[in-house]
């Protein structure tokens, strides 16, 4: 079973994956990157990952973000891709050949030849039929309307134990979900989100800054929700990974990165705890 995180190409998740293809990401774990915005980060990508001769694809039609829309990128990708990296499209009807498709719709799925790689949503339905090679796509990243509700139910249950699982991968948006906004929004709390496995499954705690009434002071409330990392990895020492050692050291230094490189780092960890959960 593999792991193939959709991942849409913004600066900090892809120098996360950089970081982590150069430090040995799992074999089972296979990005997908859909590109979004023209940045010097998708090109070195594409190089770090043939360079590691680690598998990973890249979506040649992308749906969301700029860089689709664009006639000459001023960073292309470098076509043809060199190996190990591989091409991938969202269906959309020509007979365009792609190693891995994206499919949107139970409609398209049906239409899909028995040997194509592809990637399926997560219904009943679409897991009913009657495909060998499927991965199946979820977008159950926990969510909430405001950053400081995730202090209501600090963890959240993410992905079911392997033994449940279906198809020859799984994939979802990390710390995302399908729903792509360009800029984002300001939020009065701020939240980490670590995944972490307990009794075979996936589970994400959040840790959450605690005084919330206004916009002000980012950084204090950076770290506020960074203040119980250190007593929650003593309960949970299997959860420990070169991120959050960062992130303890930034605690001790008592220094604010910036939202970006915290994308990064939990990106990072990310990785990482699915890599050995898929490895153990």
């Amino acid at each position: 079973m593999n792991y193939y995180p959709l991942i849409r190409g913004r600066q900090y998740d892809l120098l996360a994956l950089i970081d982590a293809v150069q430090a040995g990401l799992s074999e089972r774990i296979i990005p997908i990157v859909e590109p979004v915005k023209d940045i010097a980060a998708l090109p070195r990508l594409v190089k770090a990952f043939a360079k590691a001769q680690h598998p990973l694809y890249i979506l040649q039609n992308p749906q969301v973000g700029q860089y689709g829309l664009l006639a000459q990128p001023r960073f292309p990708i470098p076509y043809p891709l060199p190996t190990p990296v591989q091409a991938a499209r969202y269906f959309d009807g020509t007979d365009a050949p792609a190693p891995l498709l994206l499919t949107q719709t139970y409609a398209q799925a049906q239409l899909l030849a028995p040997t194509q790689l592809a990637l399926v949503i997560d219904e009943a339905r679409v897991r009913a039929l009657p495909h060998d090679r499927r991965i199946l796509l979820a977008d159950h990243t926990p969510s909430r309307r405001y950053t400081a509700d995730y202090y209501t139910v600090q963890d959240e249950l993410y992905q079911y134990p392997l033994k449940f699982q279906q198809g020859v991968g799984l994939a979802d948006y990390p710390l995302a979900s399908v729903n792509y906004d360009e800029h984002g929004y300001p939020q009065r709390a701020i939240a980490l989100h670590l995944l972490y496995e307990r009794e075979g499954a996936l589970w994400v705690h959040h840790f959450v800054s605690v005084n919330n009434a206004d916009f002000s002071k980012p950084g204090a409330k950076f770290l506020e929700a960074l203040a119980t990392l250190t007593p929650w990895l003593a309960v949970h020492p299997d959860a420990a990974t070169q991120a959050t050692m960062q992130l303890e050291r930034l605690s001790t230094d008592q220094h604010f990165p910036g939202l970006g490189t915290v994308r990064k780092l939990e990106l990072a960890h990310w990785l990482a705890i699915y890599g050995r959960w898929l490895d153990c």
